[in-house]
């Protein structure tokens, strides 16, 4: 898979250089940018759904869980955990959930960010990154937003289209409603989330948390490479948000940050919320990268409320 992508890599850069392929239909790097998270999606995702149990009663009342894997492209097989909510009936708005890179699918705070999607009645997804959770490996890092290794940005365009799939699979569901489909991101999840939402149309509100963008300055400042190659340029011209975010309007946009992130500075930050365009907000709380209680039960709730709209429990 690595040389595939990485001759496919060399391809797409050297069709940059080019003008134009034909009389009236010249070849872009924007458009190169979309054509690498293309994909098949007619080939079949092969679901299988798993019934998991809860400890708690509470929890058993307020929704149903199940551990889901699909099928997505390069022969991946991804993991995931899928609920619905028990007081509301169908057809159920659903939020699309990612992890940062320490985390995965139902770890701590994407659990509870999922529970609180089933108070107001959304069905959720959450996905294993690539290398994360039940698809992780010894030899690979979580940390697929390090550009300047090619492994990492192979890792970074799987879990787009991984994110795609998932959508694909909601779609699938007569009791989702395709027009009501959130996507909530952190940190790392937030920043791949950047770039999915940009290629992913079917995605009707988006909330990033402690996001960032700009990885070619990122890179350098932080010392995690000392000269900018041009395989590391290319990488990040075909990976980093501030490229795609923009293409989400005019659908609304939420950032939540931290004003004392010892993660991610402010100027990626910055960065990223300067290139998405309209409707956009950001708030920024006085935390470090761990956001405080009121970001989820305050302000992403509000946010979806108001996008995914209020729902009455039957």
């Amino acid at each position: 898979m690595r040389i595939r992508n990485t001759c496919l890599l060399a391809t797409f850069v050297a069709l940059a250089s080019l003008p134009a392929l034909g009389q009236s239909s010249p070849v872009t790097l924007d458009a190169l940018r979309l054509a690498i998270y293309d994909y098949d999606s007619t080939l079949p995702l092969n679901p299988e759904l798993k019934p998991l149990s809860d400890k708690l009663e509470s929890q058993t009342a307020l929704r149903a869980r199940w551990h889901l894997a699909y099928d997505s492209v390069h022969d991946q097989r991804v993991t995931a955990i899928f609920t619905i909510p028990k007081k509301f009936a169908a057809p159920y708005p659903a939020v699309v959930l990612l992890a940062g890179s320490g985390g995965h699918k139902d770890t701590d705070y994407v659990r509870i960010a999922s529970d609180l999607m089933s108070t107001l009645g959304y069905a959720t997804v959450s996905i294993d990154a690539q290398y994360h959770g039940e698809r992780s490996r010894p030899d690979r890092s979580g940390d697929i937003h390090l550009i300047n290794s090619d492994a990492m940005r192979d890792g970074w365009i799987q879990t787009v289209v991984d994110l795609r799939r998932a959508v694909d699979y909601l779609l699938s569901r007569p009791d989702i409603d395709a027009k009501k489909i959130g996507y909530l991101g952190f940190s790392q999840g937030g920043m791949i989330g950047g770039t999915f939402i940009g290629v992913e149309p079917r995605i009707t509100a988006a909330c990033l948390a402690i996001p960032g963008g700009g990885f070619l300055e990122w890179g350098p400042k932080l010392g995690l490479w000392k000269e900018t190659t041009p395989a590391i340029a290319a990488n990040a011209a075909l990976t980093d948000p501030v490229y795609f975010i923009g293409r989400f309007s005019p659908r609304p946009l939420l950032i939540l940050s931290a004003k004392r992130d010892e993660l991610i500075p402010k100027f990626a930050t910055d960065a990223l919320f300067s290139a998405a365009k309209e409707p956009k907000q950001i708030v920024w709380f006085d935390s470090g990268h761990v956001l405080p209680p009121t970001a989820l039960l305050v302000n992403v709730k509000g946010f979806f409320l108001q996008n995914l709209g209020k729902r009455a429990e039957r």
